[in-house]
């Protein structure tokens, strides 16, 4: 009999467990239009590391398509003018191309919030 309960606990605890698994969401980095500016401007004034340009274009931002544009543009701009020395990451043309960025994403049309 004993047997028997701890077999059905046991069914019951891993059925649970399953269920559970299996209604839960993936946990999903999204960087937003203001969080993207912080960062783009900790870069332009040499308090980012390398590691902080890791996250700020490391994400692809389907969520929002200007957003993912000026990334793009932010990646080919690290293959052109990343230098990864400290306090400044990037040329001096590569930060002004920076400042050009961050000008065009303040001048993006505000996006709504939609979830």
């Amino acid at each position: 009999m004993t047997i028997v309960i701890t077999l059905c606990l046991s069914f019951a605890i891993f059925a649970l467990i399953i269920w559970g698994l299996m209604h839960m969401r993936t946990p999903r980095f999204r960087m937003e239009r203001a969080d993207f500016q912080r960062g783009l401007e900790d870069v332009i004034a040499g308090q980012a590391d390398e590691n902080e340009w890791r996250i700020l274009t490391g994400y692809p931002m389907r969520h929002d398509p200007d957003l993912e544009q000026l990334r793009l543009e932010c990646l080919q701009i690290e293959e052109d003018e990343y230098t990864g020395k400290q306090p400044y990451l990037f040329t001096e043309a590569g930060l002004h191309k920076l400042r050009d960025i961050r000008e065009r994403l303040l001048a993006l049309p505000l996006q709504e919030e939609s979830e």
